[in-house]
């Protein structure tokens, strides 16, 4: 029997699949992540907008990309070096990569048709600071006291400032700010190992953005 038009192959989309499992459970993703990132590389691939050849020079990026895209779609946002750091590519490569596919994918569901209800791929799910602060402080290795100042840090910052940084940013910095408030000792060095945020980034944000706010945020 000829292959209908616009099916695709099973053996291509379980290779992908596994891909993504592997590279979920290596970054201790939850299940409801893993497979709303399927979801979204099926309906890329069953609608034929999936980027071939040299626009692909690696699948991995690829199936990084669908599941940045479910982590914020559930409300767990990873950041592009978190996620290239499974991709087997240099973080810097993987990261442009993972960004430029992200934005490709975000364009096609936009127009696709993302099916009954029940499966919906929803990309307009808002990520704020506070969505990365627990896993961030966790990483730094803040206590409890640190971490309470930050969480309600950024709850006046999301209530009362308007701040145009990337909300991974903005949390870095906030632990940076709540760690030295109370003398803890972590530097901006150890703050961005652990977070994927770069030390400048994290800088210009505690000392352009919010720190002339500092007094509002931990008064």
């Amino acid at each position: 029997m000829p292959k209908m038009r616009g099916a695709v192959s099973d053996k291509p989309l379980a290779d992908a699949f596994c891909s993504i499992d592997d590279m979920a459970a290596r970054l201790g993703l939850a299940a409801a992540v893993r497979d709303r990132a399927k979801e979204v590389f099926r309906k890329l691939e069953y609608a034929k907008v999936l980027p071939r050849g040299g626009k692909c020079r690696n699948r991995h990026a690829l199936y990084a990309a669908c599941l940045h895209v479910a982590c914020r779609a559930v409300g767990t946002p990873r950041t592009f070096k978190e996620l290239a750091s499974v991709t087997g590519d240099s973080a810097t490569a993987g990261i442009k990569d993972i960004g430029r596919l992200v934005k490709s994918i975000k364009i096609h569901l936009g127009e696709e048709d993302c099916g009954q209800p029940a499966g919906e791929i929803t990309m307009g799910a808002v990520v704020q600071a506070g969505d990365y602060l627990r896993r961030f402080g966790s990483l730094v290795g803040i206590g409890d006291q640190e971490m309470n100042a930050a969480l309600e840090a950024v709850r006046r910052l999301e209530k009362n400032l308007d701040v145009r940084r990337n909300p991974d940013s903005i949390a870095a910095a906030v632990i940076y700010m709540a760690v030295q408030r109370a003398g803890a000792g972590k530097s901006v060095r150890e703050v961005s190992t652990a977070t994927g945020v770069g030390q400048v980034t994290i800088r210009e944000v505690c000392y352009k953005d919010l720190g002339p706010h500092a007094e509002l945020l931990f008064g």
